[in-house]
């Protein structure tokens, strides 16, 4: 076949756009909507037509084309990767033409007594139309599956590129739950969660609604992916996206929410929701549940000596150093407000709140940061201790209360000491 005139249109419409003084690849490819993805699709359907003997023909039509394109001349770096998406493109819409030209001879050219009885349910025109897009447009994983036997019957390239596996790797849904889903207990609610999804299409539009798996690749890596899809009768297509940024990104926003700016410890919000918990769960099991409230002594006086910056020095440190003083996976260290800090103990007496108290204060004074306007000529923390074991006439807030008197306490005797509630 003479690729000639399609070769100089191609080559054309790729030195047209990165010759552009603007030209960034990463905007001109990433979006679906593009300038330049309209006109690479303006131009396939110029250049790629099919005809019904040639639809399966071998080599593939596109892969050959860009085989000569590539080939052709020497190629920048960024014109080799635009040409590369173009390809990876073009590869998606034409499986899409074979998969409507497909269909259409199925449907329109044989008689439906001479069909299979598997294939007596073509797919109406709307959903043709899904199908086509859905391996046409989509940058992710797509995977057909026979709904009544389990067969594989097709997987898109970036399903290959993505996962490991073939269709002979995976060719029905035992092996893929097998393999995809290895750990047997995690399969099983694998299981249950499509199944369940399935379900819920029946009532939504047939669209399988979308939730998190944790898939394992052929390679042994494992990715978390949102599967959602679309039930089309006998058939079902499942399409994957990638949910590793998606979670993370998730992460990061909630540690943001209840991360302390400054001192990079929980701060006063993740405190309340955390003492609420803890709170619940001593009531519960009648258990011990003890606080200290540590305020950092002179501390204004501190901020108008040295300065706001050594101030917020001041502040990271002493926070950081409580917070690797207090060891135990089930204690809680947070910034209270100001230069006040929290300690949450579970299952911890009075005498266990105090030891850890005055652990915190020699590791504090380790630290021998300057503080002239302070007794001892170094910077100093006083704390207010309160253990609670019996629940009937109290609560969070008279909890708190509780450990605040304390601390007024001590520092009403001096500061750099330790006082315990009376309560």
């Amino acid at each position: 076949m003479n690729y000639a005139y399609q070769i100089n249109k191609i080559n054309s419409l790729v030195e047209h756009y990165t010759q552009k003084s603007d030209f960034v690849d990463s905007e001109l490819l990433s979006s679906k909507t593009t300038e330049f993805k309209k006109s690479a699709y303006n131009l396939f359907y110029e250049l790629i037509k099919l005809k019904n003997p040639h639809i399966y023909q071998e080599p593939n039509h596109v892969h050959e084309l860009f085989s000569l394109i590539k080939g052709s001349t020497v190629k920048k770096n960024v014109e080799l990767k635009v040409l590369e998406h173009l390809e990876h493109w073009w590869l998606e819409w034409y499986f899409a033409l074979e998969m409507e030209e497909k269909l259409s001879i199925e449907k329109n050219d044989m008689p439906m007594s001479y069909l299979p009885q598997s294939t007596l349910n073509p797919m109406r025109k709307h959903e043709i139309s899904h199908y086509a897009r859905l391996f046409t447009v989509l940058p992710m994983p797509v995977c057909n599956v026979c709904a009544k036997t389990g067969d594989i019957l097709k997987v898109n390239q970036r399903f290959v590129d993505v996962f490991g596996y073939t269709v002979e790797d995976v060719p029905n849904l035992k092996s893929w739950w097998e393999k995809a889903y290895p750990d047997p207990q995690y399969r099983a609610l694998a299981k249950e969660l499509w199944q369940d999804s399935l379900e819920k299409a029946l009532n939504n539009n047939n669209d399988i609604p979308a939730n998190n798996y944790r898939v394992s690749c052929r390679d042994g890596s494992q990715v978390m992916m949102e599967i959602s899809g679309i039930d089309i009768g006998e058939e079902f297509l499942a399409v994957f996206n990638d949910a590793t940024e998606r979670l993370e990104a998730e992460d990061i926003l909630r540690d943001m929410a209840f991360l302390d700016a400054l001192t990079k410890i929980a701060n006063r919000r993740r405190f309340d929701e955390k003492l609420t918990h803890e709170y619940e769960r001593a009531k519960e099991c009648e258990g011990m549940l003890s606080m200290i409230i540590i305020d950092i002594d002179h501390f204004k006086q501190f901020n108008d000596r040295y300065g706001h910056v050594a101030g917020d020095t001041c502040l990271y440190d002493v926070a950081q150093k409580i917070a690797s003083t207090v060891s135990r996976p089930e204690d809680f260290v947070a910034r209270y407000g100001g230069e006040e800090f929290v300690v949450l103990l579970p299952q911890t007496d009075r005498q266990g709140a105090l030891f850890i108290a005055e652990q915190i204060q020699k590791a504090v004074e380790s630290l021998a940061i300057a503080h002239q306007d302070s007794f001892t000529g170094f910077l100093s923390i006083s704390m207010g201790i309160n253990t609670i074991s019996n629940y009937t006439n109290s609560n969070e807030v008279s909890f708190v209360k509780a450990a605040d008197n304390a601390l007024y306490y001590a520092k009403k005797q001096g500061r750099n000491c330790i006082a315990l509630s009376s309560e």
